[in-house]
């Protein structure tokens, strides 16, 4: 028995030395090669950032073009110029990824405030099943919460999921057959691979009534994409949830920033179904997370219009400048609440040509009907403008249905004429702020008036209140101008 123990103890003393000599001279080395990302972290200890923001590609991916290349988080810093704002940025990040390059900063560091990127799409079986996740798994094997030679063996022993492509592709193919979707209105579809299939069989069809095939497969990219509901058990949940437990452990306050996602062309492509979808799975997050102390939410789900996404052909979260200051905007207003005293607005937040945005709120009932809007000459319509997204967020007292979207145009000789687009009640449900989404054509009855009007009229005695009607023009195909690889 003694002999026993003195093995015991020496083998013990022998993995004690050969783990501080790892430690000592090998670590950092494999470090390096293997899980790169501890740089990131060890970067905003160093610069003694107060506010970090981590993200992934969206935080970074700007057009060829801009004359403003900078970040979001960037961005967010010109609102606390007092404050030292700091990013951790790594392309395909996901939760997971978040929290484990959170647990690399010290408690003792200067850090106070952590704003985490809230990607929708990163629930879906696409992103959690991705072709991306061997490479990102096997960064996080060294920075384990064991002894440094334990995570290098681990290492060595591939101790990370390690598919084919191919094996990725079914995984996420398995889960979209199996997992039902539920909607409180009839709908044809019961999951989200019969829905893609469909979409694929029937296709879209263009202005002559030939099938579009571009945009059938961009129309089965939003399906795969958004086509789910978030439930307890979705395993980005369990990421999320441990964020909130690090920061509430370390004594940080915490901003999920959850980020635009083109609901103009989800809507567009496919319609009130996958918006349907959408919207539930911001209130899940919304709810969730949103009510915590020293957590907010920057709920950005609808902020951005189709004509500031840079990948036309894909679903991703890459604004052009005007996106990504409207991004930085909300999530420095959240951050306010943290720090009230360091804010300062700049305002520089100029809209694009073609952009109209409209923030009072108005009441519109019969006693006057019309909401705040846009008046414009035909004459300043460019000759590429084809469509126009016209987006608005609406609360109704009551189920009244007789809420529209207005487009009425002028001859000038004292004529008029509209077309009316019903906003349905499963856009805007009772008693709760909600937004409803339009593509509308710009077509030859604007462009021969002298000046047209969009806005939403209420003729019930029922009252809506009306904010944020959002007005961009845009050519009907915008091409991508997207700067750096598409990685999701």
């Amino acid at each position: 028995m003694k002999k026993l123990l003195i093995r015991i103890l020496v083998l013990a003393a022998l993995l004690f030395v050969m783990n501080w000599v790892y430690s000592k001279w090998f670590y950092e080395k494999d470090l390096q090669e293997h899980s790169d990302m501890v740089n990131l972290p060890r970067q905003v200890v160093a610069d003694s950032c107060r506010i970090v923001y981590l993200g992934e590609s969206s935080n970074r991916t700007y057009g060829w073009a801009e004359s403003d290349q900078r970040k979001i988080s960037e961005m967010v810093g010109d609102y606390f110029p007092s404050v030292l704002c700091g990013d951790m940025t790594k392309n395909a990040s996901h939760a997971e990824i978040y929290y484990n390059m959170l647990k690399l900063i010290p408690k003792t560091s200067s850090v106070e405030t952590v704003v985490v990127t809230m990607n929708l799409r990163s629930f879906d079986a696409g992103w959690i099943y991705s072709r991306l996740e061997t490479p990102l798994k096997k960064q996080l094997v060294l920075v384990q919460d064991y002894p440094p030679l334990v995570n290098r063996f681990l290492l060595a022993f591939k101790a990370y999921p390690i598919r084919s492509d191919a094996e990725w592709d079914q995984l996420a193919l398995k889960h979209r057959k199996k997992e039902s979707l539920q909607f409180p209105f009839e709908s044809e579809w019961n999951n989200a691979y019969q829905w893609d299939s469909a979409m694929a069989w029937r296709g879209l069809m263009d202005s002559q009534g030939q099938r579009d095939d571009a945009m059938t497969e961009l129309a089965c990219h939003y399906i795969k994409a958004y086509a789910f509901q978030i439930h307890d058990d979705n395993p980005r949940i369990k990421d999320f949830d441990d964020i909130v437990s690090l920061c509430h452990e370390r004594g940080w306050n915490l901003v999920f920033n959850l980020m635009p996602e083109n609901v103009d062309k989800a809507n567009e492509l496919v319609g009130k179904d996958l918006l349907y979808l959408m919207k539930t799975n911001r209130d899940y997050l919304v709810n969730r997370y949103g009510g915590l102390e020293h957590v907010a939410v920057a709920d950005n789900l609808n902020l951005v219009r189709d004509v500031n996404f840079i990948d036309q052909n894909w679903t991703t979260e890459h604004y052009y400048a005007e996106g990504r200051h409207f991004v930085a905007r909300q999530v420095a207003l959240a951050l306010k609440s943290f720090y009230p005293s360091d804010f300062f607005d700049p305002q520089t937040v100029n809209l694009d040509e073609g952009h109209y945005l409209f923030s009072n709120t108005t009441t519109i009932d019969n006693t006057f009907p019309y909401s705040d809007g846009l008046q414009l000459s035909s004459e300043a319509l460019q000759p590429d403008w084809d469509r126009v997204n016209v987006e608005f967020k609406a609360c109704r007292k009551t189920d009244s249905d007789k809420m529209m979207l207005v487009v009425q145009w002028y001859d000038g000789e004292g004529n008029s004429d509209a077309n009316y687009y019903r906003v349905k009640e499963s856009q805007i449900p009772v008693g709760k702020w909600e937004f409803a989404t339009f593509s509308l054509p710009v077509d030859s009855v604007l462009r021969s008036s002298q000046y047209f009007k969009i806005f939403v009229y209420n003729p019930s005695d029922s009252p809506v209140q009306v904010k944020d009607l959002d007005i961009s023009f845009r050519p009907a195909y915008m091409k991508p101008g997207v700067k750096g690889e598409k990685e999701r």
